[in-house]
């Protein structure tokens, strides 16, 4: 019952602070800790907000002392699609994501590979920060791989 609480709680919170109309959330099972303050969500996790959408292994969410969100973390074989503050809709895959609500700012972390399906855009990356609400984005490579982006032209008769 504890646990059903918590989610409740979380998603009045992020309803009320403007995170969302409507968040719906579904995972195989829902693990509440009102000490540490979280609420894991296992196997099979689900986040649909709006036209956004997350799929993963597991998730993390973590509360404040006020118990407002203020981290949000997918793990493994996570896949996304992300609407911009410009509409421009990416899409991508990654080993996590990392998302503060406090700042709109998505972190993606190992293995990410983003597409920006509209623009033919591909974008390559150990770490890519995008700032939701900015439209900003900043890839990083590590010393075995470098960032890399692809641009298709299309051909021109």
């Amino acid at each position: 019952m504890k646990n059903l609480m918590l989610l409740l709680l979380m998603i009045t919170f992020l309803y009320k602070n403007g995170f969302a109309d409507e968040i719906e959330i579904s995972a195989q099972e829902f693990i509440g800790d009102e000490k540490k303050k979280t609420t894991h969500l296992k196997g099979n996790v689900d986040i649909k907000r709006k036209d956004d959408r997350l799929l993963s292994n597991q998730a993390y969410i973590y509360f404040d002392n006020k118990n407002k969100p203020d981290k949000m973390q997918a793990l493994g074989n996570v896949k996304f699609w992300l609407t911009l503050e410009n509409n421009r809709k990416i899409e991508g895959i990654s080993d996590e994501v990392i998302y503060l609500p406090n700042i709109q700012e998505y972190q993606l972390l190992g293995n990410v590979v983003v597409k920006e399906p509209a623009q033919n855009n591909e974008v390559k990356g150990d770490k890519i920060i995008i700032r939701y609400k900015d439209g900003y984005i900043n890839v990083v490579g590590n010393s075995n791989k470098p960032a890399r982006l692809i641009f298709k032209f299309e051909k021109e008769q």
